[in-house]
């Protein structure tokens, strides 16, 4: 079992467990064997086991440096204790003078401070971080690639902070890695909504064009918003180029992701979803095999079935001869129940 063979949700919570750990992403492949909410719970567990070790002691450190005036301290945190230990210790000195105390440390050792953060205790100290400084360590963030750090934090950052984060990061593709690795994939919906409609065009489009693993956790983004948002980024999608749609096809056959693809385009209007179905380039028996095999994956089968009746006549029967070669039959939409969950 390999990490590239797993699925999306596998992949992000194996990666940050790998990175809490210090130890190679494939090595925890086997994990893979688990529920992604299984694997979660194993890295919180381990967290908690990591960060609450010698927990006394750093209590006992944070009461110590509140004697020590802070251009002293700073001093000795730059020099002497480091940023993992100031990090273990920052999350048990009230919020108001650790800001006062991170605005005077530079900016490379700060960035260093929060890699190493416990993300239980830094709620209310990042929530509480001005927004200059917020913009300078997201920026440094993002380009040392820390996108698990950067996911791990994005739901502590006030939203109203959010546009000018995603302003002073102008690679789309870095957008979309941070919002991969997201903990809580729920906030996603209310920060894609805080984008400009320009720059959300430009995600979409980005990703579209990008390769298969970028398209991949751009998938993950739009299957893990509300259904609102996901009509919206749906319908950016149907409407891009034809060359670009082609793109989406290969990478998502060659991620093996048309369990996710298939509810998002019956989420886009009629007209886009016959242009997308009718694809020359999904028109590929190999294809149209793992889109039968991938609608009896699915909770609600009903609208992508619905979806499948947009394809042309010789098409469609061909997609029903690889069904029966296969062993299935894609039942008649008449016979099914009601929609589930609206288009």
């Amino acid at each position: 079992m390999s990490l590239a063979t797993l699925s999306l949700g596998h992949r992000a919570e194996i990666i940050k467990l790998a990175r809490l750990c210090g130890v190679a992403e494939d090595s925890l492949a086997w994990l893979g064997q688990l529920e992604p909410k299984t694997i979660r719970a194993l890295r919180e567990q381990a967290t908690a086991a990591m960060f609450d070790a010698d927990r006394k002691r750093f209590q006992n450190m944070a009461v110590a440096s509140r004697l020590l005036p802070i251009p002293i301290l700073v001093l000795i945190i730059e020099k002497v204790i480091g940023p993992l230990i100031c990090a273990r210790v920052c999350g048990l000195v009230p919020a108001s003078r650790a800001i006062e105390i991170a605005g005077k440390l530079k900016l490379q050792f700060m960035v260093d401070t929060c890699m190493q953060l416990d993300p239980r205790s830094a709620q209310e100290l990042i929530g509480s971080f001005p927004k200059h400084l917020i913009i300078a360590i997201a920026r440094e963030l993002a380009a040392r690639g820390e996108y698990v750090t950067m996911g791990r934090f994005i739901d502590l950052i006030a939203l109203d902070v959010i546009p000018a984060v995603v302003e002073a990061i102008p690679d789309n593709a870095k957008l979309l890695h941070i919002a991969f690795f997201a903990e809580d994939t729920s906030r996603l919906g209310d920060i894609v909504e805080r984008l400009t409609p320009e720059r959300l065009k430009s995600v979409v489009e980005h990703s579209a064009n990008g390769s298969a693993e970028l398209w991949g956790e751009a998938l993950a983004l739009i299957s893990g918003v509300d259904v609102g948002l996901q009509q919206k980024l749906a319908a950016i999608t149907g409407a891009l180029p034809e060359a670009s749609l082609n793109t989406i096809v290969r990478n998502t056959q060659a991620i093996g992701r048309w369990d996710v693809l298939l509810p998002i385009v019956a989420r886009m209007e009629p007209a886009q979803q016959q242009r997308v179905i009718n694809l020359s380039v999904l028109q590929d028996d190999a294809i149209f095999a793992d889109i039968i095999r991938a609608v009896f994956q699915l909770p609600d089968i009903r609208p992508v079935i619905l979806l499948l009746t947009q394809l042309k006549p010789d098409a469609r029967a061909r997609l029903d001869e690889i069904a029966k070669r296969l062993g299935l039959s894609l039942p008649d939409p008449a016979l099914l129940g009601p929609l589930i969950g609206g288009r």
